[in-house]
């Protein structure tokens, strides 16, 4: 079917008429102009029954990864024969909006783009985004590979748009709850040819509908993630990295007008964002507060980017490390860790390290701490004369019998993130079709269903136990992208 099949709305609407269907990416508005095809306004699921060939979970990198290659690999006339769809619960394309720090630098080459190691001669390649938008010259008169991270976005975004103008199939607004098999009442077959997607309105959970889908790839976003020892319901004083950016004017204020000679926040955690969050937090503090950074770790540790190393990113590595025995994969992973994992870069490192030396100079108060090897046991939250605190219990990892009560204005968790719950819930309705109850997926990212299952279904960015350190990053996604198309286009 041609993308004008995908319908986002009744065409009996008012509102819709002026537009014509697909026209737009739905925004996460609750207005019936703004539904897409086969959703109501009751609590019911009604299935939009013509099957669809490929519905992508998700959109963000991984998924304009291959939205991407699916442009550059089937001609206008070839894909207008394919209905497809991406569903996205943002109400617009963003990629790490809470970390979108000013100065901020990607931590990888700008050529492990979207599409440069897989076509260089793409539309969607990075170079032609700055040819596009005036800047090439200038950015090559930098002299870097690291563009600041805002810019990356900025590319994200304008490839995400690009998507959406020639192919029309995005649905933002949009969260799907689950997979499962459809009813035998919606096919004839003897196997199940298709798998049911069902979604509501992020807006409006009450407005759902169920799409059936030939393949189906899930890229699913990671939750961030806060140690057990934090409270379940987090108050206005605690907020994880993903999330700081977005609270930081109301930090800002807070700090400012706290009647308390010493407005201090504690930033938890030992990576690359912690490391920034805590930067940020020095040049834009009031003067008299204070941070400290804590983490159970003896040192911050430099990133491992080094060339030999970085060779473990190459796409053609994980043809060996799928290979590999599981326990020689879990040695590979220890092996590698500091590529990706608690780890700061080593510019970071050496501002960090001077901002930390000059305090000790005269006439030079201690503003930044480093507190390491602490291991927060405890976090509570207390009112102290009318004003939140939060309070946290740490103990030194080298020395159990010390323990420090630490007394703060605000917290930031810079924790990390996790997918497993996302999976476990996305697929719950598919248990009894995976391998042994749990997600299984070969080489080629397909997860294995039971044989009574025609339908595809691949995993993205969630199989570094199996693809290694790279799958969870941007490295190789320009081809594995073109990997999922050309399995789900030229089998």
């Amino acid at each position: 079917m041609a993308t004008s099949d995908l319908r986002y709305g009744s065409a009996s609407s008012a509102s819709e008429a002026s537009t014509s269907p697909s026209s737009t990416a739905v925004s996460d508005s609750c207005s019936s102009a703004s539904s897409p095809a086969g959703l109501t306004s009751s609590e019911s699921e009604l299935p939009d029954l013509a099957p669809y060939d490929l519905i992508v979970v998700g959109f963000g990198p991984a998924s304009v990864s291959i939205a991407t290659a699916i442009l550059d690999t089937l001609s206008p006339e070839s894909r207008h024969t394919y209905r497809m769809l991406f569903l996205e619960k943002q109400s617009e394309f963003t990629w790490h909006g809470g970390m979108l720090l000013p100065h901020a630098r990607m931590q990888i080459s700008f050529i492990k783009d979207f599409a440069t190691m897989r076509d260089p001669t793409s539309k969607f390649t990075f170079m032609n985004y700055l040819h596009s938008k005036g800047r090439l010259l200038d950015f090559v008169n930098l002299g870097t590979f690291y563009p600041l991270r805002e810019e990356y976005e900025d590319y994200m975004r304008w490839c995400a748009d690009l998507v959406q103008q020639e192919a029309e199939c995005i649905v933002y607004g949009e969260t799907v709850l689950g997979l499962s098999a459809p009813e035998q009442e919606y096919f004839t077959t003897e196997k199940i040819p298709h798998l049911a997607v069902t979604s509501a309105r992020t807006c409006d959970p009450s407005r759902r509908t169920t799409r059936l889908a030939r393949n189906v790839v899930l890229c699913p976003g990671a939750r961030p993630q806060f140690p057990a020892c934090f409270p379940k319901e987090l108050t206005s004083r605690i907020c994880h990295s993903a999330e700081f950016l977005y609270r930081s004017a109301a930090l800002l204020t807070l700090a400012s007008q706290s009647s308390a000679a010493s407005f201090s926040v504690a930033v938890v955690g030992a990576g690359q964002s912690a490391a920034e969050i805590a930067q940020y937090l020095n040049a834009n503090l009031p003067l008299g507060s204070h941070i400290d950074m804590i983490f159970p770790a003896l040192a911050l540790r430099p990133s491992d980017d080094s060339p030999f190393v970085n060779e473990i990113f190459n796409p053609e590595a994980v043809d060996g490390i799928y290979s590999l025995p599981d326990d020689r994969r879990r040695e590979m992973f220890e092996e590698h860790k500091a590529t990706n994992y608690s780890v700061v870069r080593s510019d970071l490192l050496e501002t960090l390290y001077a901002t930390v030396y000059a305090q000790k100079l005269p006439g030079h108060t201690t503003r930044l701490r480093i507190k390491n090897s602490q291991t927060v046991e405890e976090v509570e939250v207390i009112d102290k004369q009318g004003c939140e605190k939060v309070v946290l219990k740490l103990r030194d990892r080298y020395h159990p019998g010390r323990v420090e009560i630490a007394e703060y204005d605000f917290v930031v968790a810079a924790t990390g993130y996790d997918k497993s719950a996302t999976i476990t819930e996305l697929l719950s309705g598919l248990k009894r079709y995976l391998t042994a109850n749990e997600v299984v997926v070969d080489r080629g990212y397909r997860a294995k269903l039971d044989t009574n299952v025609e339908a595809r279904l691949w995993m993205q960015g969630c199989n570094e136990a199996t693809h290694g350190l790279s799958d969870t990053l941007l490295s190789i996604m320009a081809v594995r992208g073109k990997e999922i198309v050309d399995q789900i286009f030229n089998e």
